[in-house]
């Protein structure tokens, strides 16, 4: 445009045009999506985004489409015009400008935004440029000009792909500052510049490529949205988009309870006709005046309620949920003419109940940029006028919705909590009920010992009334003082020493008791879980090993058998227990040795040793030996207790023989695998020691106990 005498245009400086980009837009990811929507208004079906950050401080950013491509006039006459609205251009078809998302004529200020020096290259059917607007090295009162270059001057780095469009437009820009992108940023940004656009109504598609260093390759994949569907609990969606092979049929809410935490909560989704979003009214126009007719409005889209917004609580039902410093989930996002106009319309509801953080939807309300109407977006393109009529019917609208999430989300909460209340109060009544029982059964045992005191005394007054009657017998009354001696004895046996060495079988029997009676209330209570019953096995086979010892060993021992420990020297014990006990065995000889002038006298069960010597001898016998050898001696500050048969050994396809000591491992036919296992356990836990299979044996089995 030429000025005259009788009229002077404006014009722009560089430190206007500077002024302009700077204050458009807030971060690189807006004016990224503003460049593609650029070349989505172009027609373009395939808009690739290259980003190359090797060097952070001056990275590459190539974008490029296959739309129809600007030749020299549309550069002259309608690029290089700072806000020319797209939809008053004649030659452009009314469908097309329907679905337009600029404006303005604003858009290709976002380039610098980015950088002070960009490229465009641009070709349409009939030709081909490059140009180049440099402000990098220029006055601020210059006039911004673009700058024909030679397409070979360029080193574009997505010539392949360029080379690949018969028509379209490339914004190449340079020495751009990304800095401050770490890899949580880099993390989400496809994931940002999809939600920047309505991607299941979109027509074209939108690919990215970014180089973050050296060992980096040019790889395009497609921008998609992330958003965790399995994560949400209540949802509201009015869209022709089925969502049911995106949302989960329940999710999981942690809870402190297994059995709450495992019961489904299915998904619910509200009822359409419960809102109304839609209608027709007169609006009013920038001349302050209403609209002829009323203009139809609808708000269209899904909201969602997320079950957790914390990460790791997300993924149990979404493993794909993604928040980080660059991409929340957590937003309600609005879109006009497909594209992102509020990443977070929350921000303009101000709802302050509980749980309105964990909104997340996507909504349209194309009402706000009529063309009849006033244009209401605000200074930086990136928002609305708050107080405007549109964007109050469009709150009015959304709140009823956005309660009624809420409420979903919080009945949920309440359900939870008076589940877990309920298991906690029944938990504590079936404590207070053990405690109970507990008592009474101390209370039993308290009396059994009483009576059994009292028996003790009348046992010993007998004997002692007997033994005065004894003495003032004559010679000729032998025959009987021992036929009395024998009574005496028996009596004693049988009210006395009897009940004496069953005492520690009543002990383990009462406490099998207790271990089947929790495993039943567990049951009930559908706690039981796997770890449960191999605790419970492993216990049960100890405490039945220890009866056996002690029914083995009890009629012999000279010691209280009433007692968990004795004190004395354990090698002697394991000697007589061997010559005494062990001698049940008629087709295996044990023969048992100490080393001269060798003793260990310690505090130890007998019963846990029995269960040692019985389980030992058990495997020998079942492995063919005849003789076991048993060895005890001191060996440095070490009590050894060597114990080899002479039987078949082991399998030599066992690789790994310290498996054997493994609950329930077996390499023999009919074997439990639980002896060895209580070896083990016992010599670790009750003799302070070790215990290993020896190895590399030309025939037999060996084990070494070492305390």
């Amino acid at each position: 445009m030429q000025n005259s005498d009788s009229t002077i245009y404006f014009n722009f400086s560089y430190f206007a045009l500077k002024l302009l980009g700077k204050g458009l837009y807030s971060n690189h990811w807006t004016a990224i999506a503003e460049l593609v929507a650029n070349g989505l208004d172009a027609q373009g079906d395939n808009i690739k985004i290259y980003i190359n950050m090797k060097d952070k401080e001056n990275a590459v950013i190539e974008i490029l489409d296959n739309g129809h491509g600007m030749g020299y006039e549309d550069l002259a006459e309608k690029y290089v015009l700072i806000g020319r609205d797209k939809r008053d251009d004649d030659q452009i078809d009314e469908e097309i400008k329907k679905q337009l998302m600029g404006r303005k004529g604003i858009g290709k200020l976002a380039a610098l935004y980015l950088s002070n020096k960009y490229y465009i290259i641009s070709k349409t059917v009939n030709e081909s440029s490059a140009w180049c607007l440099d402000a990098s090295n220029v006055k601020d009162s210059d006039v911004p000009r673009l700058d024909r270059i030679e397409i070979d001057q360029l080193k574009i780095e997505t010539a392949e792909e360029w080379e690949s469009f018969q028509t379209g437009t490339m914004i190449r820009l340079t020495n751009v500052d990304l800095t401050y992108f770490g890899e949580k940023t880099l993390a989400g940004l496809k994931a940002r510049l999809a939600d920047f656009y309505l991607t299941d109504t979109m027509q074209g598609e939108i690919e990215a490529a970014i180089l973050t260093d050296k060992s980096s390759k040019k790889k395009f994949e497609k921008v998609e949205k992330s958003i965790a569907f399995k994560n949400i609990y209540a949802i509201y969606n009015n869209t022709d988009i089925d969502f049911s092979n995106r949302l989960a049929e329940s999710v999981v809410v942690r809870s402190s309870i297994e059995s709450v935490m495992a019961t489904p909560r299915y998904v619910e989704k509200l009822d359409l006709a419960d809102f109304q979003v839609r209608g027709s009214k007169k609006f009013l126009k920038p001349d302050g005046s209403y609209t002829s007719q009323e203009l139809e409005y609808e708000m269209s889209g899904w909201i969602g309620i997320h079950t957790s917004i914390q990460n790791e609580d997300a993924k149990l039902n979404d493993i794909e949920y993604l928040k980080n410093k660059a991409y929340r989930p957590n937003q309600l996002r609005l879109y006009v003419r497909n594209k992102l106009s509020v990443e977070n319309f929350l921000e303009y509801i101000k709802n302050t109940q509980a749980f309105s953080n964990y909104i997340e939807g996507e909504i349209s309300f194309n009402l706000l940029d009529h063309n009849e109407l006033g244009d209401i977006a605000t200074s930086n393109r990136q928002g609305f006028v708050e107080k405007d009529e549109r964007v109050q019917l469009l709150i009015s609208i959304l709140k009823p919705i956005i309660n009624s999430l809420i409420r979903k989300r919080v009945q949920l909460g309440q359900k939870i909590k008076a589940e877990e209340t309920a298991i906690y109060e029944e938990e504590k009544r079936i404590e207070a009920e053990l405690r109970r029982i507990e008592e009474e059964k101390r209370i039993e045992a308290e009396r059994l010992r009483e009576e059994e005191e009292q028996k003790r005394i009348i046992v010993e007054q007998q004997v002692e009334g007997l033994d005065n009657q004894l003495k003032i017998t004559s010679n000729t009354l032998n025959n009987e003082k021992k036929r009395n001696h024998f009574l005496v004895s028996s009596l004693s046996e049988d009210q006395f020493m009897f009940a004496e060495k069953l005492h520690m079988v009543r002990i383990n029997i009462s406490t099998i008791e207790s271990i089947v009676k929790n495993l039943v209330m567990k049951l009930q209570r559908g706690r039981f879980v796997e770890n449960d019953a191999w605790v419970s096995l492993k216990t049960l086979s100890y405490l039945i090993k220890r009866i056996h010892a002690t029914l083995e060993y009890g009629g012999f021992a000279q010691f209280n058998t009433k007692e968990e420990f004795t004190e004395g020297n354990l090698f002697e014990f394991i000697v007589e227990y061997c010559e005494i006990v062990l001698t049940k065995y008629t087709n295996i000889k044990v023969l048992a040795s100490i080393d001269k002038n060798i003793s260990y006298n310690t505090r130890f069960s007998s019963q846990d040793v029995a269960v040692i010597l019985e389980n030992v001898i058990s495997n020998s016998i079942k492995y063919q030996a005849d003789i076991l050898n048993i060895r005890m001696y001191k060996e440095g500050e070490s009590y050894v207790i060597d114990l080899f048969d002479n039987g078949i050994g082991l399998d030599a396809k066992i690789v790994d023989v310290d498996e054997l000591f493994d609950f329930g491992k077996s390499y023999s036919v009919g074997g439990t695998g639980v002896g060895l296992y209580h070896v083990k356990e016992i010599t670790k836990k009750k003799l302070n020691g070790n215990v290993e299979i020896k190895k590399g044996l030309e025939k037999g089995f060996g084990l070494q106990i070492r305390m």
